[in-house]
């Protein structure tokens, strides 16, 4: 999985668009997302940390036996703004 993935994209739109309304995005938010249900939890996990390690997002994630048990995004950085004008052409 890298940045540019389909599943990346959407859940950093679903990110976007919640924090325009809620303090904080959670693991579950976007899972429940119509953006992301088509996406695995697992999938999901993966973009959510690729998006917070490489710093577009702004969040606190905790990690168990490999999986991704908490995330909560609160922020969209510089960087993610710069890939979102990016996407949207």
């Amino acid at each position: 999985m890298n940045l540019y993935d389909a599943c990346v994209t959407n859940i950093l739109l679903c990110i976007n668009e919640s924090l325009k309304t809620k303090k904080s995005v959670s693991f579950n938010d976007v899972t429940a997302s119509p953006k992301c249900r088509k996406y695995s939890v697992g999938d999901i996990g993966k973009a959510l940390e690729l998006l917070r390690r490489n710093g577009l997002v702004k969040a606190k994630s905790r990690f168990g036996c490999s999986e991704l048990l908490e995330f909560t995004a609160t922020g969209i950085t510089e960087a993610g703004q710069e890939y979102l004008k990016k996407i949207r052409g």
